[in-house]
């Protein structure tokens, strides 16, 4: 049963990979509301993010979406710089992967490796919206909408990953499936 449950979220999330970046005509505070919401690559990462920090332990629970939260807007600043560039959305993609692989192996990877991987992915990520940040009329609005919604997925994964052990370890299968069907079709789109 839970097999089929892992297996049906997985092909759920094929129509949404397929969409990526839905949402980019959208400017100002709505605009970057939505777009972590609807790109199903920035959607996977930060409810991953959230999960696997809830996963972290009790002493490192807030580090690890505080750093992502400060890293994602050094990106943005670094983003609103420089000129699109497909190597970042490959790499965006690759990062959903990536979730996917550090969710199962994060109890294995040293803590300081665990804040390099999710600055890493927050970097990417603002270098992304950054870049779309600049045909925004209201950088700073926008920002704020990017912010709000962030917080908010990240808290979502959070609570997902609170989940005692057997629904925990339930969700933890279904995330890791869609990463990896969402990653891959967007890498190999």
């Amino acid at each position: 049963m839970k097999k089929s449950i892992v297996t049906l979220a997985a092909l759920l999330g094929i129509p949404l990979a397929a969409m990526a970046h839905p949402g980019h005509e959208a400017v100002g505070f709505l605009g970057a509301f939505m777009h972590p919401l609807t790109g199903i690559d920035h959607l996977l990462v930060m409810l991953a993010v959230g999960f696997w920090a809830a996963r972290a332990g009790s002493e490192n629970r807030f580090i690890i979406p505080s750093l992502f939260l400060g890293a994602l807007f050094a990106g943005l600043f670094v983003g609103t710089l420089m000129t699109a560039s497909s190597l970042v959305e490959q790499s965006i993609a690759l990062s959903v992967i990536a979730m996917a692989i550090v969710l199962v192996v994060a109890s294995r990877i040293p803590f300081a490796l665990q804040l390099i991987i999710t600055s890493v992915f927050a970097v990417l990520h603002g270098l992304v919206h950054g870049q779309e940040l600049i045909t925004s009329g209201n950088s700073f609005i926008a920002c704020a909408g990017l912010a709000l919604s962030t917080s908010l997925i990240l808290a979502v994964g959070y609570v997902l990953g609170s989940q005692k052990q057997k629904l925990g370890a339930f969700l933890q299968q279904v995330l890791v499936a869609i990463l990896t069907v969402a990653g891959s079709v967007l890498v190999l789109s």
